[in-house]
């Protein structure tokens, strides 16, 4: 009778099953649930980038509300003195028209790249005069342009933001941030 060999597949399992559990131990690290990594102190951070900012950091805020301060100044009763004043403000205006309830201004940005949030808050400002002074004023349908005439973005402002701000319902941030919260920019 032949006798197979004692080294069977079952002896080869067990060996191979249990240097594999061995090789393994220890090999799994259990954290608590919840486990973060903790992070490097800001201390070790180098800062990124060629641009570090002046400080104080001005909030995005400081700008578009300075530029209301400055625009609400000019004396604004219609399109034409609305045109003059945003002029003599700086701004380039390319076109400005009143069609049925909307007034359409297209004005070239200064800057698109590095901000247009003090522009944006010039013409909001300067708006509310023109509300104010006005027996049928409309709403504001803004378009910034690029220098290459292109748009770069759009915002608007209503004439019940204006009277809620000047009837003292809402502060002039709250004027800001609802005209603000419209600007759409193409990039």
């Amino acid at each position: 009778m032949n006798r197979p060999s004692t080294f069977s597949r079952r002896t080869l399992l067990a060996t191979v099953g249990s240097a594999g559990t061995l090789a393994l131990a220890g090999c799994t690290v259990e954290h608590d649930e919840g486990y973060e990594a903790e992070p490097d102190p800001v201390e070790d951070h180098t800062p990124i980038g060629h641009r570090l900012p002046d400080l104080p950091v001005r909030e995005f805020s400081d700008e578009y509300e300075a530029g209301i301060e400055t625009g609400l100044e000019t004396t604004v009763d219609d399109p034409e003195t609305l045109r003059t004043a945003l002029e003599d403000g700086g701004i380039d205006v390319d076109g400005l028209s009143r069609e049925r309830n909307y007034l359409y201004l297209e004005y070239v940005g200064d800057t698109p790249e590095t901000g247009v949030l003090r522009e944006v808050g010039y013409v909001a400002g300067a708006y509310a005069p023109y509300v104010l002074a006005s027996d049928d004023p409309a709403t504001l349908d803004a378009t910034i342009l690029e220098r290459d005439g292109t748009d770069f973005g759009r915002f608007t402002g209503y004439v019940n933001w204006v009277r809620a701000f000047d009837a003292g319902e809402e502060p002039l941030a709250a004027y800001g941030e609802r005209v603000l919260e419209t600007l759409k920019t193409k990039r």
